[in-house]
């Protein structure tokens, strides 16, 4: 009897715990969604306005290495010297820490729209964004333990082999395809049902497919086979095809690098992570060029580290460029017109690379099931369900174009399923200006319809990151540049073309799917070329994939780096992260930069022993 008793008390409480966990998601959504929705992005630093005006400045001792930036890449480098017992690391982060709500990742539009973001937006753009507010893009940056891996749409994609190849090349020893592939390997912990020998087990960062697909993914599937593409797992042997998406999650929980890596490095005693400290200038002892440490404020104290052997910036393709050049490190006209002292001259800024895209709204005769709030977190809690779809995304398709003229995949295509998309939400993340938030909010308000993005992959415009002032509470001015050559234009409008015959073959007509119109662009003829084109100025935004402004190679007159990953002309100096990328990647751009702090960490270790 007393056995009896204690089961169906011990399951009298699992049910009342699990109702209780319910209840506690549901309120988190509900208060995290409706604080996006009102919430304003910083313009300035203003935070770190305080310490950084501050005369004095505190001593914080000494460490072995001193890692900028706590994201993807800066996570990866500090679990894996931590590994060396005898090696001290500092880890600095601008942002705090993550929480249950961004573990959601069918919630991440709402986590650009928090603190996790730092609030970056472009400066006017001429070629591009020219349906957003002022003609800006926003510009998503995690700023956040984990980075962007916290905030952004959860999808793995390495990129095609051609693409490290093309980095060899130039002269990147040891970057080529063959060289890489064991570091996408090492971190990777793949369920996902890919081809033999291309993806590892037992790395920390699990990538699963999500779960469950909704029956218009085999409608994307057949009606790509119908085109002629072939099915593939496109982290694989061949990424040219159309696949099923793979996502960076664990039963069904977001796996950012700080929950993935940075979680169980944090108990080691060799390492100490302070969070809410911006960088504001690396130093340098100007006889012999050496990174000596760094300056960094934080709770309204401003502090000098000493590192005894690397200074290691991992803080991304925007902060980056901006703390070298507030450093002295960059274009010299630029520091000079800024009154910043000059160490050395290099191409800091430059060689801004992003993917241009654009949302195409489907509509369909299939209507998502009506899933309540309570069901949609029990399903999440179980591991499956609409909340543990990044981006909302299922399939996924590579493809070349008549105007391709790269051996890799022109387009990129991500497939999503019916959403029900918050309009309101929807205009934020994209900054659409009112006339187009006015046609998104009728056209999205619905169960039938689906936001598609189709990705131009090897854009021929390039931008650059300039400093707006000498100060690092001011804010980067960013200029994309994209769509500047008619080139980007004429292959992005042939992957649209594609899209809209995918929509005519006999597994799409099937469920009568068409792309709804823009109204601003009707008088050119619906869906010619002239129409495609101003619907690409008018709504090519960003794919959130910045990188190559400290690019990597030989020449530090083209370079920022060489293939050691160290700055050309400053020992004990070195760049890790996705701005070292010299040439764009095939996708999008998270796995590149772990595969490349999991090189660089290896690299920086064998000079560590």
């Amino acid at each position: 009897m007393p056995i009896l008793l204690g089961a169906f008390l011990f399951s009298l409480l699992s049910l009342v715990g699990a109702s209780l966990t319910t209840d506690y998601y549901k309120q988190l959504i509900s208060q995290e969604s409706a604080k996006a929705l009102l919430y304003q992005l910083p313009k300035k630093n203003e935070e770190f306005r305080t310490g950084f005006e501050s005369n004095a400045i505190n001593d914080y001792g000494e460490y072995d290495v001193v890692i900028v930036g706590a994201g993807t890449a800066g996570c990866i480098l500090a679990t894996r010297l931590s590994e060396i017992a005898k090696i001290s690391i500092l880890l600095l982060e601008a942002g705090g820490e993550e929480n249950d709500f961004n573990q959601m990742t069918a919630l991440w539009p709402y986590n650009q729209f928090s603190e996790f973001n730092w609030g970056y937006y472009t400066t006017p753009q001429k070629y591009s964004c020219l349906g957003m507010n002022n003609s800006q893009c926003i510009i998503v940056r995690g700023k956040v333990i984990g980075g962007g891996s916290s905030i952004n749409g959860a999808m793995y994609v390495r990129g095609n082999c051609k693409d490290y190849d093309n980095w060899a090349a130039l002269g990147n020893r040891g970057w080529s395809c063959k060289e890489v592939l064991p570091y996408f390997k090492k971190s990777e912990n793949s369920q996902v049902e890919g081809d033999e020998g291309y993806h590892g087990i037992g790395g920390f960062w699990n990538i699963e497919h999500p779960q469950p697909l909704s029956p218009l993914y085999e409608h994307f599937v057949n009606a790509s086979l119908e085109t002629n593409l072939n099915f593939v797992d496109y982290n694989g042997r061949t990424q040219i095809g159309v696949g099923k998406v793979q996502t960076d999650i664990r039963r069904g929980r977001r796996q950012s690098f700080g929950m993935a890596f940075l979680n169980n490095a944090r108990k080691r005693g060799n390492l100490k992570v302070v969070t809410k400290a911006l960088v504001t200038k690396i130093t340098i002892d100007r006889r012999s060029k050496r990174a000596t440490g760094v300056e960094f404020v934080t709770r309204n104290q401003k502090f000098r580290v000493r590192a005894r052997k690397e200074v290691i910036v991992s803080a991304g393709a925007i902060n980056t460029p901006q703390l070298l050049m507030l450093s002295g490190i960059g274009p010299r006209n630029h520091l000079t017109d800024l009154k910043i002292p000059l160490v050395v001259d290099l191409p800091v800024g430059k060689n801004l690379i992003e993917h241009p895209g654009v949302n195409l709204i489907v509509r369909s005769n299939y209507t998502a099931p009506n899933i309540s709030m309570e069901e949609s977190v029990e399903q999440y809690l179980n591991g499956f369900g609409p909340l543990t779809k990044g981006a909302n995304a299922e399939g996924i398709s590579f493809f070349h174009t008549r105007n391709n003229s790269t051996e890799g995949p022109a387009i990129q295509i991500v497939m999503t399923s019916p959403s029900n998309i918050d309009p309101v939400i929807f205009q934020r993340t994209q900054n659409y200006n009112n006339t187009i938030a006015e046609l998104f909010s009728k056209q999205l308000q619905s169960e039938t319809v689906m936001a598609w993005y189709v990705l131009l992959l090897h854009e021929k415009s390039r931008g650059q990151i300039q400093l707006q002032s000498n100060s690092p509470i001011d804010f980067p001015n960013i200029d994309l540049n994209m769509l500047e050559e008619q080139e980007d234009v004429d292959v992005l409008t042939e992957g649209m073309q594609y899209l809209l015959r995918l929509l005519q073959t006999e597994a799409f007509k099937k469920v009568n799917a068409t792309m709804l119109d823009v109204p601003m662009c009707g008088n050119r003829g619906k869906n010619s070329k002239q129409y495609l084109e101003c619907y690409i100025r008018n709504l090519g935004a960003t794919g959130y994939h910045p990188c190559g402004t400290a690019a990597m190679g030989p020449d530090p007159r083209k370079f920022v780096v060489d293939d050691k990953l160290k700055v050309h002309g400053v020992g004990n100096l070195r760049v890790v992260d996705a701005s070292v990328f010299p040439l764009g990647i095939s996708g999008n751009t998270n796995a590149p930069t772990a595969m490349v702090a999991e090189k660089g960490a290896d690299i920086i270790k064998s000079g560590l022993k």
